[in-house]
Parts: C-alpha cells; sequence; structure tokens
C-alpha cells in the first residue's frame, strides 16, 4: 500500500469513528489510528533510508563491477 492509499484509508477511518462512535471510545480509537499512522511513517523512512543507502552504494562502486565481468566473460 502506497503513502496516498494509505491517507486516504485512513482519512476514511476517521471520519468512520468521528459519525459512529461514542465520545468516551472515539478518543482511544483515534489515538490508535494516530499510532498506527506513526509507525506506518517510521517504517516508510526505515524502507527509504535502505532504499538511499542502496543507491549510494551501487553509484560510488560500478568500476569493481564492471571489471569483473569483463573478467567472467575473458574466461
Amino acid at each position: 500500500m502506497n503513502n496516498h492509499a494509505f491517507q486516504a484509508a485512513r482519512t476514511q477511518l476517521e471520519q468512520l469513528i468521528h459519525r459512529n462512535v461514542d465520545s468516551k471510545e472515539k478518543l482511544a480509537m483515534l489515538s490508535l489510528v494516530k499510532d498506527m499512522a506513526a509507525a506506518m511513517e517510521a517504517e516508510q523512512d526505515i524502507a527509504d533510508g535502505a532504499l538511499r543507502i542502496g543507491y549510494a552504494k551501487r553509484r560510488m562502486f560500478p568500476l569493481p563491477t564492471i571489471f569483473r565481468q569483463r573478467e567472467v566473460r575473458a574466461a
């Protein structure tokens, strides 16, 4: 699920909670939705960081890969 789809689903869930849940339970449910969103954002940040690191490694060390490919072809 991408971030846009998650935010849309979160908005719909919050609207349903506001319309259909008693005020006593409403705050607890909205707090859980908020915690879920924070966890999703943290997970996305971790994944984005891993992708950036992998991209940086591939950009910094392309030559050994090229030389290894040439050695394999020559053998």
